[in-house]
């Protein structure tokens, strides 16, 4: 509904920074090596700047880069075919992360300890840039050996009896066929925990990142998932050949707004066998 509704790559980068947190201290190491070879200091000082900037960097840079790639999506996303999630949007969110990062941490050492940014970057780029190359490196091999262990995935569909519906704002929004992936083991036998709905929608929003102005939700469920861009997610306990979606959105009145969300439809989905 507002922010914190939304889901964009850098969320998930974000988490695997914090998975792999010990990597800090291969980057400490690293980092001290570096800054001793370039800028021909002691080793104590070496370590103590390397310590301070990537604390600077694990908990600053990674927080604020994460925001700042809304900016990227803001200008971005419209010229991809998979918006947000597409697979350009995944290797610069690496990337900008990564320099973003760098960036703020040798900003900071350097008017800490009065070096200049020109002789922090390097020395800081090497040790940020290796530790990133080994979460992408780690995060793949995951997917990987997770695959391995599905023997195939057979897709749902479920159709919308009615796609267009008209928001409060006076604009549109389409929605299209969902679908759920169901996970078979290699035994074939349904794995899935839970049944991910993808609900697929076409809605103009350049105002997205601002206030988005609708939320799906199951009608027996009073409780959100993240709606992302033109995707939202509704984990189902069971298969069934309906699900009823709740269209709420926000009230019209600029004084309630999501205080007080109006439910104005129920959307039907039906299972299809095709597309």
């Amino acid at each position: 509904m507002t922010l914190l509704n939304v889901i964009w790559p850098a969320i998930y980068v974000s988490e695997e920074v914090q998975k792999f947190w010990y990597l800090i201290f291969l980057t400490i190491i690293i980092e001290t090596i570096t800054i001793y070879v370039f800028l021909k200091i002691g080793w104590k000082k070496s370590v103590l700047m390397s310590i301070i900037g990537n604390l600077i960097s694990g908990f600053l840079g990674t927080l604020v880069m994460m925001f700042a790639m809304l900016i990227w999506h803001f200008a971005i996303d419209r010229f991809l075919p998979n918006a947000t999630f597409d697979k350009f949007n995944w290797i610069a969110t690496y990337f900008l992360m990564c320099l973003g990062s760098v960036c703020i941490e040798t900003f900071a050492i350097s008017k800490i300890f009065k070096f200049s940014f020109k002789k922090l970057f390097i020395p800081l780029l090497i040790g940020n840039a290796l530790s990133y190359s080994f979460i992408v490196f780690a995060a793949t091999k995951e997917n990987d050996v997770k695959q391995a262990k599905q023997k195939r995935i057979e897709n749902v569909f479920y159709k919308p009896l009615k796609n267009n519906y008209t928001l409060l704002n006076k604009k549109d929004v389409m929605f299209y066929t969902a679908k759920i992936e169901i996970e078979y083991d290699e035994n074939n036998k349904i794995s899935n925990i839970s049944y991910p709905l993808e609900i697929i929608f076409k809605y103009d929003y350049r105002d997205y990142f601002i206030d988005f102005p609708f939320e799906l939700r199951l009608s027996t469920d009073e409780n959100y998932t993240e709606i992302g861009n033109g995707r939202k997610i509704i984990y189902l306990d069971k298969l069934s050949d309906t699900v009823k979606v709740v269209l709420e959105q926000k009230n019209p009145d600029e004084n309630i707004g999501w205080t007080k969300p109006i439910i104005t439809d129920t959307l039907k989905f039906v299972r299809s066998k095709t597309e």
